[in-house]
């Protein structure tokens, strides 16, 4: 009986450890540790946010912050994860026992070459496009490329419904809304450009090389008040190794290419791109393209994240265009030279704060047979920006001082002159969450601007008289409500806002140029008060099928002090005059349709305006529609693109000093573009073949061909 109780007992004590042991491991198995992680684009290097991370086994998950940051607890054993975002490859990473700290690579789905965004954000633009109480556009430039394009003048103008005007130099400048090109305002991330002594920034001098993305505002914002529409562009600042290479071929001996290289890590950047690009164009009574433009263009770009929240940026641009007419003998040069460093700090609770300084340099010498002119400007640039969130409010406060320099040499007199633009922005919002079915309140702001404008002319500078000193002072509000089903989402604005506008140095001197038959002295502040409701609709998962997007906005500009601007028969000068009171209203439609897989897809963008007198906005269109059709298959897509722009109207002035109307017709162009794109590992390749115009719709512009019938050649490469 002993013998038993010593056996029993005996095997008692085994099976109570063995029980233990196996409890011991099962807790090991089980037991839970915390993991933390980057998750970054490998093209770029850039944070990507809202990526959803989980364990294949088990039902723990989470997303990633807006610097691409995560945290999870997962199983102290081996661990798989599932990274997954819409527009990024699925990734599956294991995560050994000894592993506390992740980076993660994913890479984008090779999208449609068409693709644009009404509703979302482009990840590092200036606009948050659910949050801004405006129509805004997100132009993806990684591909546009390989469409034929040559500057982002044609991209705009392909791809949405705004007017690119041309001029008999060359020039490409855009107006939105049927507003004057000087209402428009350009960013280079978020901070203002200098379009020194031009009328508006020329486009023809920027390629969508060293870009990632465009935004496009239509109207107001807090850092753009009194403007029409905004273009930010959105550098490539890439926190990875790569490089870039594009060129193109076209009719007339026409091209350009562009080469550029990243080196960096999750924490420094550096870049460097060079373009190079020739256009040509001829009169409709010549024989040969005897108009010739050349473009080239430099950036640099650098950037060091030393801490969470912290990023640090350089950006240079250098651009020169040079212009020949050896039909008339005219010829015009232009530089555009930006300096940027920019210093971003997100902490938190505490608030996001930007600080920048910008030096920006603009000059040229034109030789025309009207006017010779020899200019240099410059621009130093400095503000703050200050975003402070508080439970379900926010300020938002805009400082900035730019203190503008030119100095001209021309045969119809000098100027030298110092322009100091003191600029200051209140913004108040109210915000909350979707709390019950149904529409709700999304948001209310308030945003309240000054501008203090003096201008010290130097000795020879009496060509500028009448006011110099300028304290305006403006206003907005914006409401807005949303609602959401399991499918779509649907978004409503309204605003409305008293702003004006300073005459531009340019503006003042064209003026000083008008005929002895006008004896207005000076211009005076222009006056808007500004209008605006709308809705985006868009599917919630952009994944689903069909999956598609959509906007619509009515809009009424209505203006006191009126600057209108005259055209000299057959010259490319102009001058401003003040016409007094005057409106815009309009309808502008944006839609985007897309078959299961995205294998079909169809976008259409649409504005129709009306005018108090056509007149008193020349050249501006009733209706400009932008329709495109799209097919996918794999790696080849195939778009067939039709523009059309309804008649326009410009007042010129003729040797005698009398007005004189002119009228053109309509404009429709049929577009065709095929592209071709392949994927090995790190490295993709494209062609691609455009035709222009090609139902041969031609118009000419002071006896030049414009809209002319064009094909295009297109090949590119890249390695990530």
């Amino acid at each position: 009986m002993r013998g038993f109780f010593i056996e029993s007992r005996g095997q008692m004590i085994r099976t109570i450890t063995q029980a233990a042991a196996f409890f011991m491991v099962l807790g090991t198995l089980t037991a839970e540790r915390q993991i933390e992680g980057l998750v970054s684009d490998s093209a770029t290097g850039q944070p990507i946010e809202g990526v959803n991370i989980s364990a294949e086994k088990g039902a723990s998950g989470t997303s990633t912050d807006k610097e691409g940051r995560f945290s999870l607890a997962v199983a102290s054993a081996e661990t798989i994860l599932i990274v997954e975002h819409i527009a990024y490859e699925r990734s599956l990473v294991t995560v050994r026992p000894s592993e506390t700290e992740l980076m993660v690579m994913l890479s984008p789905k090779i999208i449609p070459l068409s693709e644009l965004n009404v509703l979302g954000e482009t990840g590092r633009g200036e606009f948050s496009q659910l949050e801004t109480k405006n129509m805004v556009t997100d132009i993806k430039v990684n591909d546009i490329s390989i469409r034929g394009y040559s500057d982002i003048g044609d991209v705009l103008l392909n791809e949405e419904s705004v007017l690119i005007s041309e001029t008999s130099t060359g020039e490409k400048t855009v107006s939105i809304r049927g507003a004057r090109q000087e209402e428009m305002v350009y960013m280079y991330d978020g901070v203002r450009m200098h379009n020194g002594g031009r009328r508006s920034l020329d486009l023809s001098m920027f390629d969508s090389g060293g870009l990632e993305a465009v935004e496009l505002l239509r109207g107001g914002h807090e850092n753009g008040a009194g403007s029409s529409g905004t273009i930010n562009f959105v550098p490539q600042l890439a926190y990875a190794t790569g490089a870039t290479f594009f060129q193109r071929f076209g009719t007339y001996n026409t091209g350009n290419y562009y080469t550029g290289f990243s080196l960096g890590n999750g924490s420094i950047s550096f870049g460097f791109g060079q373009g190079e690009g020739r256009a040509r164009q001829f009169y409709e009574s010549a024989e040969s393209a005897d108009i010739l433009r050349d473009n080239s263009g430099q950036t640099v770009t650098a950037g060091y994240r030393p801490l969470s929240g912290t990023e640090l940026k350089y950006y240079q641009v250098k651009s020169d265009r040079v212009y020949n007419n050896y039909y008339t003998g005219d010829s015009i040069g232009s530089r555009l030279l930006v300096n940027t460093v920019k210093l971003e700090q997100d902490a938190g609770r505490l608030g996001q704060v930007e600080v920048y300084v910008s030096s920006q340099s603009a000059s040229g010498e034109d030789e025309t047979s009207q006017l010779q002119t020899d200019r240099d400007d410059s621009q130093v640039i400095t503000g703050i920006n200050y975003l402070l969130p508080v439970d379900n409010a926010y300020v938002e406060l805009f400082l900035s001082r730019s203190l503008k320099a030119a100095d001209w040499t021309t045969s119809a007199g000098d100027i030298s002159l110092e322009r100091e633009h003191i600029s200051a922005s209140g913004v108040f919002g109210l915000s909350q969450e979707k709390t019950k079915d149904g529409p709700e309140i999304k948001d209310f702001v308030v945003n309240i601007n000054s501008n203090i404008v003096e201008e010290n002319t130097g000795i020879e500078s009496n060509i500028l008289k009448g006011i110099s000193s300028w304290n305006e002072t403006g206003a907005t509000a914006a409401v807005s409500a949303w609602d959401h089903s399991d499918n779509t989402i649907l978004y409503l604005f309204a605003n409305i806002g008293n702003n004006f506008r300073v005459p531009s140095i340019a503006e003042r001197y064209a003026h000083a140029l008008r005929p002895e038959t006008f004896q207005e002295d000076t211009l005076l502040t222009e006056y808007k008060i500004m209008k605006e409701a709308g809705l985006k609709l868009s599917s919630r998962d952009p994944e689903a099928s069909p999956s598609f997007t959509g906007s619509m906005s009515y809009f009424h500009y209505g203006y006191t002090n009126k600057i209108k601007t005259i055209q000299y028969s057959g010259t490319p000068l102009q001058f401003p005059l003040n016409f007094g009171s005057a409106y815009i209203s309009g309808l502008e439609l944006n839609m985007q349709v897309y078959t299961p897989g995205k294998i079909l897809g169809y976008r259409s963008v649409y504005s129709s305006y009306n005018f108090s007198d056509q007149l008193t906005f020349p050249m501006q269109p009733l209706t400009i529609a932008r329709h495109n059709l799209i097919l996918n298959l794999g790696p080849l897509t195939a778009r067939i693109g039709l523009k059309t722009e309804g008649s326009r109207v410009v007042t010129t002035v003729d040797e005698g000093g009398s007005l004189v109307d002119n009228y053109l017709k309509d404009q429709t162009s049929l577009d065709v573009n095929v592209s071709f794109r392949i994927k090995f590992r790190d490295t993709a390749a494209s062609v691609g073949i455009f035709g222009q115009n090609i139902n041969d719709d031609s118009q000419a512009l002071e006896g030049i061909s414009i809209y002319d019938k064009r094909v295009y050649l297109s090949m590119g490469l890249e390695w990530r």
